[in-house]
C-alpha cells in the first residue's frame, strides 16, 4: 500500500487488489462482530464499492481486449 499526499494535504492510499480484497475481508469480519459500529460500515461500504468498481473496470479493459 501507498500513501500519496494531495496538492491540498489530503492523502489517498493506494493498493493493488490483494491488498483492497484483504481490506475489505477485515472490515466485513469486523461488522460482523460489531454491527453498532457505524463508521466501520461506512468504511466497509466504502470499500465494497471501490472493489465493485475496479472489477467492472478491469472486465471492460478484457472485454476490449478481446475484441
Amino acid at each position: 500500500m501507498q500513501f500519496i499526499v494531495t496538492p491540498g494535504g489530503d492523502e489517498v492510499a493506494v493498493m493493488n487488489a490483494s491488498e483492497a480484497l484483504v481490506v475489505e475481508g477485515a472490515l466485513s469480519l469486523y461488522v460482523l462482530k460489531h454491527p453498532e459500529s457505524n463508521v466501520a460500515i461506512d468504511a466497509l461500504r466504502v470499500a465494497s464499492a471501490a472493489n465493485e468498481a475496479r472489477e467492472a473496470r478491469m472486465e471492460e479493459a478484457a472485454e476490449r481486449a478481446s475484441v
